[in-house]
Order: C-alpha cells, then structure tokens, then sequence
C-alpha cells in the first residue's frame, strides 16, 4: 500500500511503532504461552497498521476541525487497525490451542490501548467486560467509531469516572 504522508506523519509513525515494539515485547516477556517464540511480530503489517491509525486520526481531527482526540478515540482507531491488520503472527502452531495466542492480536490491541488510557490492563483482564471486549473484537464487525463509546466506558469504569447526569 501506498501513503503520501507529511513529515510529521512519518515521525508519528515511527514514534509509535517503537512504542508498539516495545509494548509488545513486554506482553511476549509475560505469560507462558508467548514464550519460546510462539508469536511474532510482522513488521510490514505494523508499520501498515500504524500507518493507517495515524492517518485515520488525522482525517478525524481535520473533518472535525479539533486541536487532537481525546485518548479513547486514539485508542479506538489504534484497536481497530491493530485488529482488522493482525500484525502478529502466530509462529509456534503447537501453542495455538491457548486461548491467549488464538486472540493475541486483540489481546495487545486492548493492552496497549489500556496504557494510552492510562489504566492498569490487569484491572480489565479480570473483569467480565475484557472477555466480552475480546469476544467483539474477534468475531463482530465493528469501526474504529463504533468503538469510541466503548472504549471509553472501558476507561471510566477502571478510573471510576461517573457518567456525566443530564
């Protein structure tokens, strides 16, 4: 795929994807089942994933005329390109029967979006709400905007943000 990207997107772009890299080694370093190579990262699909969040965002604010988006909203186009892209590959078929490894590319997706929130990811992966994100993410259609509200509901209930009363 082609982009015509400004200098400020390819600076994002490689920003981000050392962020990602490094997140995701991290994630690998965690339980068992990442280990021994089970799973890896496809650097021309991130960079694709990547790529297509920054220019998603960027779309968003000059449509909107915003100074920037709100962290659930980066959040959620981040997960959508994570997800629909799958940049990690599952390497070790001998691993696939792990449930962690079958969604590892929604299992980061809602890891990392869990540090751009600025939550903990273990007060989520215990809940109720993480199966059913998961469950979402992998098998229903959904857009980068479809997820917004959920994304966000997913940031309030951790920081224990009330909804606003009308």
């Amino acid at each position: 795929m082609s982009y015509n990207l400004t200098p400020e997107q390819i600076e994002k772009i490689d920003s981000r994807y050392a962020s990602v890299v490094s997140a995701f080694e991290r994630l690998k370093s965690a339980p068992p089942a990442f280990k021994n190579n089970a799973v890896v990262m496809q650097p021309d699909l991130l960079y694709c994933a990547i790529a297509s969040w920054i220019i998603d965002e960027d779309r968003h604010i000059n449509f909107h005329k915003c100074d920037g988006l709100e962290n659930h909203k980066s959040a959620s186009y981040f997960t959508y390109w994570f997800v629909r892209l799958k940049p990690i590959q599952i390497f070790n078929t001998g691993a696939v029967s792990d449930p962690r490894v079958v969604l590892v590319n929604e299992t980061f997706a809602l890891f990392y979006a869990c540090g751009m929130l600025d939550i903990k990811y273990s007060a989520v992966a215990s809940s109720r709400f993480y199966k059913e994100f998961l469950y979402m993410l992998r098998y229903r259609k959904f857009t980068a905007e479809s997820i917004f509200p959920t994304v966000r509901l997913l940031e309030m209930s951790v920081k224990n943000i009330g909804l606003p009363m009308y």
